[in-house]
């Protein structure tokens, strides 16, 4: 089997080490050895297609070799888990989590109480709250009671907040809410918790990435989190979804200053389902720099994703735009990391490039070591690996300020900078002081600064 991302590990290799000989395990290195090297859990949704069997085998191979969390797309919603009354369905999640285990994966389960794909038996019950709420904690009961110990993180309540300008719980179209009222999303949390006491639980939605002006549903969701909190309801994480567009430049940001909130009340943010598409009939116009563009993008949610240390989890929703729902469902198109015939895109390389520049002893995570780091055995015992790149800043400072790059702290620099990509753009040894930085086109770029063994390195903007 062609493996195209082994070819674009050698060169992301060069890139960070020059032109010296690169490391002999660049090219089997990987966006999951990078996370898991950093205790961090990269993943994507198993298509439909593959539940059934209706996919390439390029899918399956790229998946569990590049990821190490995985979720479905639709198999364990409320419609397939429980399709008639109290008559369960788990073979299809079975699947997946027997999938998970033989590959060394977490599992996301996606999604206990949302008001879409609901079956039609469900909504007999409307405006019936006794009988609802029995449904909803017999449903909530047995499946996660199935899946218990297997399924590390479950998306108890998805996309429960309204579209209006002031955000509000879903009061039209959801059952749950038009049955029960509010109290239905506090009672999902404790008995999902009393269900599987060790599993993660999330409120997941979308829109979330817009920020946290007033009147936004990122501020109503942390408010929520909040009372939660407050009242001892088991919540530990929220779930960003992050369907966004390649002009929605400002997300990014708006994800980290929601995570530094979250953090305040020791709430994980999750990435749950990221894409970031083209306008739906562009694809016939998209040119290298465009995808280029989207590969910034996706390197800034990694670069806030590992920086942020109560992020835990980057899941793409997809992995090849062969299989996507974005031209279906989203008017969207070619949002994902692999294109229709399994190349990986720029959008690949940067997000490797990201997991690159931040050396694994730089980065806080969420998570116990134990959970990356099999029981140590034999010879070499308690060695750590070399990080490729060290951003050490000691007393080194860097500032842009046109096509000046002003350096301070250092003796003699050597500038070394480098698209979003990860491709050398700009070198220069033995500066003092500061640098123009002449003939690069306007954009985003990576420069990292050494001085002996000091080193820094950080994004600039040339306008």
């Amino acid at each position: 089997m062609k493996k195209p991302f082994t070819l674009t590990g050698v060169a992301l290799a060069t890139t960070l080490l020059g032109t010296t000989a690169i490391n002999s395990f660049a090219a089997d290195e990987t966006l999951r050895s990078l996370a898991e090297e950093r205790h961090r859990y990269i993943g994507a949704i198993l298509n439909s297609e593959w539940f059934y069997g209706n996919i390439e085998a390029e899918f399956e191979q790229i998946h569990k070799t590049q990821f190490n969390a995985v979720v479905a797309e639709n198999e364990m919603k409320f419609d397939a888990t429980e399709p008639n009354e109290n008559t369960f369905s788990y073979d299809k999640g079975d699947k997946m989590v027997k999938y998970a285990q033989e590959n060394g994966m977490r599992v996301r389960g996606h999604a206990l109480a949302w008001h879409s794909q609901v079956p039609y038996w469900v909504n007999s019950y409307s405006g019936q709250k006794e009988q609802l709420l029995a449904v909803l904690k017999n449903h909530i009961e047995n499946v996660v009671g199935h899946w218990k110990g297997q399924i590390a993180e479950w998306d108890v309540v998805n996309e429960a907040v309204n579209d209006d300008n002031n955000h509000g719980w879903r009061s039209n179209g959801s059952v749950w809410f038009e049955g029960i009222g509010a109290e239905f999303l506090d009672s999902a949390f404790v008995w999902a918790h009393a269900a599987d006491p060790d599993a993660e639980l999330c409120y997941n939605d979308y829109a979330i990435e817009w920020g946290l002006g007033n009147g936004s549903k990122a501020g109503f969701v942390l408010d929520q989190v909040k009372r939660w909190k407050a009242n001892n309801i088991p919540i530990t994480c929220v779930g960003t979804q992050t369907h966004i567009e390649i002009s929605h430049e400002t997300t990014p940001q708006n994800v980290r200053a929601f995570a530094k909130e979250l953090a305040k009340l020791d709430v994980k943010l999750n990435i749950t389902e990221l894409d970031i598409g083209f306008p739906q009939g562009s694809a016939g116009s998209l040119g290298q720099s465009d995808y280029e563009k989207q590969g910034h993008l996706y390197r800034q949610f990694m670069d806030v994703f590992l920086e942020e240390p109560n992020m835990g989890e980057f899941v793409i929703w997809g992995l090849t735009d062969a299989h996507s729902w974005l031209d279906g469902q989203q008017g969207k198109t070619q949002g994902l990391l692999w294109d229709k015939q399994y190349n990986p895109k720029p959008a690949f390389d940067s997000v490797m490039a990201s997991l690159k520049a931040h050396p694994a002893s730089q980065v806080k995570s969420p998570y116990p070591s134990s959970q990356f780091n099999p029981p140590c055995e034999g010879d070499g015992c308690g060695d750590s690996p070399e990080a490729i790149v060290s951003i050490t800043a000691n007393k080194l400072s860097a500032q842009i300020n046109g096509r000046t790059l002003s350096i301070a702290g250092a003796k003699s620099a050597k500038i070394d900078v480098f698209d979003m990509q990860g491709r050398p753009v700009f070198s220069m040894k033995g500066v003092k002081g500061a640098v123009e930085l002449q003939g690069l086109p306007k954009g985003l770029y990576m420069v990292r600064v050494r001085d002996g063994s000091a080193s820094l390195t950080k994004r600039i903007v040339i306008r």
